[in-house]
């Protein structure tokens, strides 16, 4: 709810992102996990460095983007652009059930796991 308050209320293009990423499956911190356990960072650092990141963006994107009505346009285009995009997944994009052919076996049946 903060990012969408921010999103919306703070003109804040960052917080718009990262509600989209979130409202669309995106995980931020999977993405800097991901990067960081390449890099060799420790497991805090996955906590740390995404905080840091993402405050720092923030801060900076009045540099960026000194405008306030272009953030403005841009953050409530993602923002109700990521809704809009949401709604029509869930209205035209696949069932939950459903799965292709290729995932079950022959039969129908879905393939079992085996133990190692």
């Amino acid at each position: 709810m903060s990012w969408t308050w921010r999103a919306l209320r703070g003109h804040s293009v960052t917080f718009a992102v990262l509600f989209a990423c979130g409202l669309l499956g995106g995980s931020v911190l999977a993405a800097f996990r991901h990067l960081l356990t390449e890099l060799g960072a420790p497991w805090y650092a996955w906590l740390l460095v995404p905080i840091v990141a993402i405050a720092y963006l923030a801060k900076k994107e009045t540099e960026w983007l000194p405008d306030e009505r272009v953030r403005k346009r841009w953050a409530r285009g993602l923002f109700f652009g990521s809704i809009l995009l949401a709604v029509l997944i869930a209205k035209y994009g696949p069932a939950r059930g459903d799965r292709p052919a290729n995932e079950s076996g022959s039969d129908g049946v879905p393939p079992s796991r085996t133990s190692p």
